[in-house]
């Protein structure tokens, strides 16, 4: 029997505005592993490349772009809209030079990006008409319905979790019985995700986690991993040894809620790491828990290797603080950041998130938060909301949009401002995101 062929493809993506603070297809490259565990021929194209001459050292960096002409749905929005990846035809010359794969699977990330997977899907099928297409990634778990009547053209469209129905439609369709099925959530079984695919790999996400013991009423993650599950701790040492002979330095937590059971689990984890005879750049673009960074916490974070702390602030007003989940509140915010400075960490190094842009939020209360975290001395972030389905303030709010976002995901997107309105319009975004900049530089030039 000959070896089947599998093809993994991340697609380009249109947007407004797009960067690679860390942006990995993990999930697609955790199911190229399993598939070659099975003896299946793995290959692989990511077509949202960064310009590499532009890469930071930390593995951040813009991607390739080229500005596009916009879909009907958003013709009257006065932004530029872009393509953040290599452009179609650069992705057929590249098909074109592959055998015909038995299976292609595509991944789709943010819900308003799924037209960068509908054209990668429209491409392969026209060119390899005989090879079965697999839809997978977070549009598609969180956008269902809508996955499945836009993209007729694949085979079986699968949400987060369900490899079970993904194994059982491999083996039925190439009568093959798969050895290797690993349970998504199942650590210690499964493989490394396959980023030797890379050429060169900057850097590599560390998932110790899934779920959350929070249920913030923006975010989706108690919908996709209901349940908590950890991995073991020496099960991540290991990876990390093992991508240290790759070459690689930076190492990105990608976890929802890093420090839960901090002495339990991560205080220990930090504490292994500190003991490896190399060192390691850490980098979390998921923010972590302000309230519980103690001093020891701190310490751990700075000797283990952190290159810079991202903090959940989201507000300053303690009401809305509860509202959204009561993680935190401003004078464990504060002690926080004085544990880190007293660590080792500088100003430029430590920063929070706010969030801008929730359904019927003032502009003023944005700019209070800005003033109050450059005053501490710290960066400021402005995560500007999006809406995201199966969420409280989804379901709550749906109908106030400004746009039908349940109707179509691409009117989910944060660059279109869903939820402006007479007291926070995007001329007042706009004005904040400067004066935030403005506030930022000064913070980042201190001594």
């Amino acid at each position: 029997m000959k070896q089947l062929k599998a093809l993994l493809i991340n697609p380009y993506i249109y947007d407004f505005a797009a960067y690679s603070f860390w942006s990995s297809p993990l999930g697609l490259l955790y199911i190229g592993s399993i598939l070659r565990k099975n003896h299946i021929d793995v290959s692989f194209i990511d077509c949202l490349r960064v310009n590499e001459k532009k890469r930071r050292a930390d593995g951040r960096g813009p991607f390739i772009k080229e500005v596009v002409e916009k879909p009907e749905a958003i013709k009257g929005i006065k932004k530029k809209f872009r393509r953040y990846g290599i452009s179609k035809e650069m992705l057929i010359d590249e098909l074109i030079g592959i055998d015909q794969p038995d299976i292609i699977l595509i991944t789709s990330i943010m819900t308003y990006w799924y037209l960068g997977a509908k054209e990668v899907l429209e491409v392969v099928k026209g060119l390899f008409p005989a090879s079965k297409i697999v839809i997978g990634g977070i549009y598609p778990t969180l956008c269902y319905e809508h996955a499945t009547y836009v993209m007729k053209d694949a085979d079986i469209i699968i949400k987060h979790g369900d490899l079970k129905i993904f194994y059982s439609f491999l083996e039925d369709l190439f009568s093959i019985d798969m050895p290797f099925k690993p349970d998504p959530y199942d650590f210690e079984r499964l493989p490394y995700p396959a980023y030797d695919l890379y050429e060169k790999i900057s850097f590599i996400p560390l998932l110790t986690s899934y779920g959350c013991i929070y249920r913030c009423p923006y975010c989706a993650t108690p919908y996709m991993h209901p349940n908590i599950f950890r991995r073991d701790i020496g099960g991540v040492i290991s990876e990390i040894e093992y991508w240290q002979d790759y070459g690689v330095e930076n190492y990105v937590i990608y976890d929802d809620n890093f420090l839960s059971q901090k002495d339990k689990y991560a205080s220990l984890l930090l504490k292994k790491i500190i003991e490896l005879p190399f060192a390691v750049k850490i980098f979390n673009p998921n923010a972590l828990n302000a309230s519980l960074i103690d001093e020891n916490i701190a310490h751990l974070l700075f000797n283990s290797g952190f290159k810079e702390v991202r903090l959940g602030l989201e507000t300053i007003h303690p009401e809305k603080q509860k509202a959204l989940g009561g993680k935190i509140n401003n004078p464990l915010f504060e002690r926080a950041v004085n544990f880190l400075f007293k660590a080792g960490f500088k100003p430029k190094d430590v920063s929070a998130y706010i969030l801008a842009g929730l359904p019927f939020q003032k502009k003023d209360e944005v700019k209070d938060a800005i003033d109050y975290v450059s005053g501490i001395g710290v960066i400021t972030h402005l995560a500007e909301y999006t809406p995201i389905p199966h969420t409280e303030l989804f379901q709550r709010f749906k109908g106030y949009a400004r746009y039908p976002i349940e109707e179509d995901p691409i009117f989910q997107n944060n660059a279109l401002f869903p939820f402006a309105w007479e007291c926070f319009t995007e001329e007042d975004l706009n004005a904040l995101k400067l004066y935030c900049r403005e506030k930022n530089e000064k913070i980042k030039e201190a001594p």
